[in-house]
């Protein structure tokens, strides 16, 4: 697979009223009293540092039907103030095929928290099943048409064969620059880590999970001047230029029903086309490489997974000849026993 890294909070408005400055004098009022002044600071820091739960910032439901949730969230890392001033590139105008050519660019790996997770090689999935991508299609264009260039916009999808449980589909995406930001905060396809004993899941389990992009589509490691600032929660996230996917959409006239693995053709690095045969050349040498990573990627895992074993097996054989060596010192240490003669008669 390609080489590509999956890599937001922000000051908001607040006013006279806002509820925020209330807790700030509350909790001034208790510091005062019993020296927890520091805590209380400490704690309200991370409550606003929270852009992913949307506690201090505005939010708005676009689409909730079937267990699928698509709506628009601040986006607490814009900076109008800044200079230059970071804000998204919304409202965005998206055809829903352009919508399902992105989305459908992305795949997840990571572990399953059940004990058998822990014993098997993590596999690269597509993000969004081909259903759900044909139900998000239009929310998600609705969403970004609304946006603001201070919102992004966000999914929730239940699991749909155990609604029940926790574990969701649920990020954000938002346009930057010439990029597609994307960032994966749950996946229901891998499960959380059970505490045991009625305990709440951790919130940071981000369950190894790590965001990969096929091909058109090509992930880059942005410079530190276009990095989005990540919260603590946003720690799956991927950016890739969406002009990439688009333009190798418009050459294909048909829509495929899932994402090959192909070279990327930007109209801005090659102005003239490509012939055919070219393209099937550069495609096959890509698929090769891509293939030859991930093979490695296979054969270093299952090695480490060796190496654990036979680190294991060691250790059991370390404490099986400590336990024979002291039933052999502990045998020596008795005295022998001779047995007695009696007399023989004459």
């Amino acid at each position: 697979m390609d080489n590509r890294t999956g890599k937001s909070a922000g000051p908001s408005n607040s006013h006279v009223n806002n509820p925020l400055h209330s807790v700030k004098r509350q909790s001034n009022q208790v510091c005062f009293a019993d020296g927890t002044f520091s805590r209380l600071l400490s704690g309200l820091v991370c409550l606003l540092s929270l852009s992913g739960c949307g506690l201090f910032s505005h939010q708005r439901i676009i689409y909730d039907s079937g267990g699928i949730q698509v709506g628009i969230i601040s986006d607490l890392s814009t900076d109008e103030h800044a200079s230059p001033p970071v804000v998204n590139r919304h409202p965005a105008e998206l055809s829903t095929r352009e919508i399902r050519s992105l989305i459908g660019s992305l795949e997840v790996s990571g572990w399953s928290g059940t004990v058998i997770g822990l014993f098997s090689t993590p596999q690269a999935r597509q993000v969004f099943t081909e259903p759900e991508m044909v139900l998000l299609a239009d929310p998600l264009a609705a969403a970004f048409h609304q946006a603001t260039p201070r919102e992004r916009v966000f999914f929730s999808i239940e699991n749909p064969d155990t609604s029940y449980e926790s574990d969701r589909t649920s990020g954000s995406l938002f346009f930057r620059d010439d990029y597609l930001h994307v960032t994966l905060t749950d996946h229901y396809a891998f499960l959380k880590a059970d505490p045991g004993g009625g305990e709440t899941r951790d919130l940071r389990d981000t369950k190894g999970m790590k965001l990969w992009v096929v091909a058109p589509a090509l992930a880059v490691n942005l410079p530190d001047n276009k990095q989005p600032h990540w919260t603590a929660f946003e720690k799956v996230h991927i950016s890739f230029k969406p002009s990439e996917v688009l333009a190798a959409q418009a050459m294909s006239p048909t829509p495929t029903s899932s994402p090959q693995r192909q070279v990327v053709i930007s109209a801005a690095e090659q102005p003239v086309m490509k012939t055919d045969a070219s393209i099937s050349k550069a495609t096959e040498s890509a698929d090769d490489l891509r293939l030859q990573i991930r093979e490695l990627t296979s054969a270093n895992l299952e090695l480490r997974s060796r190496l654990k074993e036979q680190s294991d097996t060691m250790k059991e054989l370390k404490t099986e000849l400590e336990r024979l060596r002291n039933q052999v010192e502990t045998g020596l240490s008795k005295p022998e026993r001779n047995p007695s003669r009696k007399p023989t008669s004459p």
